[in-house]
């Protein structure tokens, strides 16, 4: 099957989704996220703002903040490529026009990756190899070139598969997180 093909059944599976469904599984989500030892340990995390078809962050942000954690949240550059800012909870969420929720703030540039101890990204699919199936634009795989710390996408269970198209340019992470538990590439 082709990206597009892939894509598009994992995008209907996920609007077949109840929100109960959803809320368990960002719990779930969470709680397997906290027990890795890299993020128990970690003083700054990356993160993505859901959106509602994806596994939800919320949980896991709001965690890592009680636990004295900064959390860095993308910006959507106008040229492809993202950018970064402090989360902050009282800051106003407003999505983008590609329906992506942002917030302002002092944006740390491309960089501020590097200062991370784990970079959580989202993802359609990520297969046993750690290709991982993005909505197509490109964004976090130019993000996420020569990043050097412990790339994570936050997947639902039946988004773990053992194959998923992919191409030279697309980055590999080195774990998925599932409501079923942590997935570590070999």
């Amino acid at each position: 099957m082709t990206k597009a093909q892939v894509r598009h059944d994992l995008l209907a599976r996920r609007r077949a989704m109840g929100g109960e469904e959803r809320a368990l599984a960002a719990e779930a989500i969470a709680m397997h996220a906290l027990a890795t030892p890299v993020v128990s340990r970690a003083k700054r995390v990356a993160c993505y703002l859901s959106m509602p078809s994806e596994p939800g962050t919320g949980p896991l942000i709001s965690r890592l903040l009680v636990l004295g954690v900064e959390v860095i949240i993308p910006l959507s550059l106008p040229d492809h490529t993202l950018d970064w800012v402090t989360y902050d909870p009282a800051e106003a969420i407003v999505p983008t026009t590609l329906g992506i929720p942002e917030h302002g703030g002092e944006r740390h540039g491309p960089e501020a990756l590097d200062g991370c101890d784990m970079v959580f990204i989202p993802a359609l699919a990520v297969d046993h190899a750690g290709h991982r199936l993005g909505r197509g634009a490109g964004y976090y795989d130019r993000a996420l070139m020569g990043v050097r710390v412990p790339v994570c996408a936050l997947v639902f269970t039946h988004e773990l598969l053992p194959e998923v198209p992919h191409e030279p340019h697309d980055v590999p992470v080195q774990m998925a997180v599932t409501p079923d538990g942590l997935f570590r590439v070999p």
